[in-house]
């Protein structure tokens, strides 16, 4: 068993070279990393930062996978980005913050092909718990599709799929959060895949919401995080 442990560990960390190889080329410097159990699957959080505008790093890090033969989309602009790389054994989901005038922070998630699997199928079985966020309503009538978090650095990840309209999913949080004494920070005006921030304290909330293109349901997204890694 200790042995299984220690290969699984081993492979995510090989497996995530190349986008670590993409981002340290293009200027991002991977600023924190942890191992997370989601729903008893094993993932990996990597975080990359640099000075490039969110919309130049989402462009620089499609075209160098690209041009490494991976299939990723990183779709967005200087306001926000998100996107998925998929390899042979994983599924990396990525999604890229402004964290301050002309930088970005790129968070991506990694899980091994088989770890996906078991959470979708525990989710669709109604296994998967919901999980319990400061201040943070679930997106009403969601299904819980992918849920991560780590105590000690109160950074918690959970995505949402369900019906209706990304503008459907930013007015119920628009209304839910300043009520639970969350203050807006940005993005309220921009288009449909741009995140939405706001802050509490030390903690910042980011909501993200788009249009799945190939099944059409909404993908709400939440990142809460502490201001500072």
């Amino acid at each position: 068993m200790l042995a299984a442990d220690a290969n699984a560990r081993v492979f995510l960390r090989g497996e995530g070279a190349p986008l670590a190889e993409v981002s340290e080329a293009i200027g991002l410097k991977q600023v924190y990393r942890t191992e997370y159990k989601i729903n008893g699957s094993d993932a990996v959080l990597e975080v990359y930062g640099g000075d490039l505008p969110v919309g130049v790093a989402a462009n620089r890090l499609e075209a160098g996978l690209r041009a490494r033969q991976f299939d990723v989309a990183i779709p967005g602009n200087d306001r926000g980005a998100m996107g998925v790389l998929t390899t042979k054994d994983e599924l990396t989901r990525m999604m890229i913050s402004p964290s301050g005038d002309g930088k970005a922070m790129v968070f991506a998630v990694r899980q091994r092909w088989e770890d996906v699997a078991r959470f979708n199928a525990t989710t669709a079985s109604g296994q998967a718990p919901d999980p319990t966020l400061p201040g943070v309503p679930s997106f009403p009538g969601g299904r819980l599709a992918y849920h991560i978090e780590d105590q000690k650095t109160k950074t918690t990840v959970a995505v949402y799929r369900g019906a209706g309209a990304p503008e459907d999913a930013r007015r119920f949080y628009a209304q839910s959060l300043p009520s639970n004494g969350w203050e807006p920070m940005g993005g309220r005006d921009g288009g449909r895949s741009v995140p939405v921030m706001y802050r509490r304290g030390a903690l910042n909330c980011t909501v993200s919401a788009q249009t799945d293109g190939k099944t059409g349901e909404l993908i709400v997204t939440l990142l809460i995080r502490r201001s500072s890694l």
